[in-house]
């Protein structure tokens, strides 16, 4: 599956992962790409989401891995590493969501006796929990068989679903990703407080199934008596069936003969039907002898129809040669007068259209003139606008220069920040050798004296000693 989203992390200068809202603009920011190790511009605009870009001319790019799964697992590290929580299923069968508070978190570490790196160790209790990340490659059976026989609390989270907003990946949605995606439990340990949760779960689960098994065969046996009920009865109508069938079977043997004396008297009345059916048969064939005799009676009608309708058609050919020749006169007279008419319609047609078109010139040239002026003013708004945005631009650059300036006054005052709190705590630490030499000088101070007195030698201070030695030791 190709993901078009942005690089958002890298490796600073100390070699430590870094997030591009972190460091500065351009190639300032001295970062290198945590697949390829080429270098990377920190792109950091107003238009586009801040994100890491390799630089054009570096050749190392071109082999570069980095995939939308490298930036998921390093932002789920981080969201891990921050929190120090994480909610985890307690149980495999019907589980319940409980959150576990890490005292400490480990990113990318070998587990004890095994060569095994997962993604994230957590430490909650006294105890390791194994945290896997799987977005496109899940856990094999070699290393789940693996932290199953070192006994190690081992999750695996799944992130195969997981689709951005946007083309930055952010924390906040790998937090939620946390808390609503799916996870399941590679290896649980025998003992300690998760497995201790996770397997009283487990008893109570399997006592709840006894319990629902024993409910159920409960139910079973009751159904079953019920069937073995239902079977009985069904026996019984059986038998009281086949008791009425071999009733039936009596009787109706014994009403055969009955049947067979019905259908004879039957069939004697068909054949009379017969009989009767022959005789209106021959009836039907006399009436269409008779009925023969009078279709030639109609056809010599039908001749003398059709000469009579000849006579008339010749007449009626006749009145159509004559109304054809009065047609033709009328078309003549009418084509006369068609032709004046058309002449006369033409000179007015053509007075009609010079007019219009004068009309339609004068029309015309009042919207050309009018498009010029707005053209005129068009291409004025136009320059206008050309010139604003030139301001704009040299606005936006001006605001940019200042946002640089800023920033690196943001990082002179963070730099002096440091060398003045380093400063304060080599202050602080003179200042507690100066309060334990003085408590010293004072504990001497006794000595000192009763030496001197006894050596016969004037006491050389005139104030107490740790006001004389404060006049060279402060500053």
């Amino acid at each position: 599956m190709s993901h078009n989203y942005k690089m958002t992390r890298a490796y600073n200068e100390q070699n430590w992962i870094t997030s591009i809202d972190d460091v500065q603009r351009g190639l300032k920011c001295n970062c290198t790409c945590v697949d390829c190790g080429s270098q990377l511009i920190a792109k950091k605009g107003a238009v586009q989401a801040n994100h890491f870009a390799h630089a054009p001319d570096d050749q190392k790019a071109k082999h570069c891995k980095w995939s939308y799964e490298t930036e998921l697992h390093l932002l789920a590290k981080e969201v891990l590493n921050n929190n120090k929580k994480l909610t985890i299923p307690i149980g495999n069968f019907d589980p319940y969501n409980f959150t576990l508070i890490f005292d400490n978190v480990d990113i990318e570490t070998p587990i004890d006796n095994s060569k095994r790196i997962p993604d994230v160790i957590g430490y909650s209790k006294g105890e390791q929990i194994l945290i896997e990340i799987a977005v496109s490659h899940f856990c094999g059976a070699e290393k789940t068989s693996e932290y199953r026989r070192l006994n190690k609390n081992a999750i695996e989270f799944d992130f195969s679903n997981f689709v951005p907003t946007s083309e930055v990946i952010t924390l906040e949605e790998v937090s939620d990703l946390f808390e609503n995606s799916n996870a399941k439990w590679l290896s649980i340990a025998p003992a300690g407080f998760i497995g201790e949760l996770c397997h009283a779960h487990e008893r109570q689960s399997i006592k709840d199934l006894m319990f629902e098994r024993k409910e159920f065969l409960k139910k079973y046996e009751n159904e079953k008596a019920s069937l073995y009920s239902a079977v009985t009865l069904l026996k019984e109508q059986l038998q009281d069936l086949s008791y009425t069938k071999n009733n039936l079977e009596l009787i109706v043997k014994n009403d055969e003969e009955k049947i067979r004396s019905a259908y004879r008297k039957e069939y004697k009345g068909l054949v009379e039907n017969i009989k009767y059916a022959s005789q209106k048969l021959a009836q039907i064939n006399e009436n269409i002898a008779s009925r023969s005799n009078l279709k030639n009676e109609i056809d010599e009608y039908e001749a003398r129809l059709r000469s009579e309708l000849n006579f008339k058609n010749q007449d009626l050919i006749n009145k159509k040669k004559k109304l054809l020749e009065d047609i033709n006169q009328l078309n003549s007279v009418k084509n006369f007068t068609i032709k004046e008419n058309k002449e006369s319609a033409i000179k007015a047609i053509q007075k009609e259209k010079k007019l219009l078109v004068e009309q339609f010139n004068k029309s015309l040239e009042s919207e050309v003139s009018e498009l010029s002026f707005r053209k005129l003013k068009l291409e004025s708004e136009i320059v206008q606008l050309y010139e604003d945005r030139d301001a704009v631009q040299l606005l936006v650059n001006e605001k940019e220069l200042l946002l640089e300036s800023i920033t690196v006054q943001k990082y002179e005052i963070e730099s002096e920040r440091e060398r003045l709190e380093l400063l304060e705590k080599s202050i602080i630490k003179q200042n507690r050798l100066y309060l334990n030499a003085a408590k010293n000088i004072e504990r001497i101070t006794p000595d000192l004296k009763e030496l001197t007195r006894k050596g016969g030698i004037p006491w050389p201070f005139t104030h107490d000693l740790v006001d004389e030695l404060s006049k060279e030791i402060k500053p």
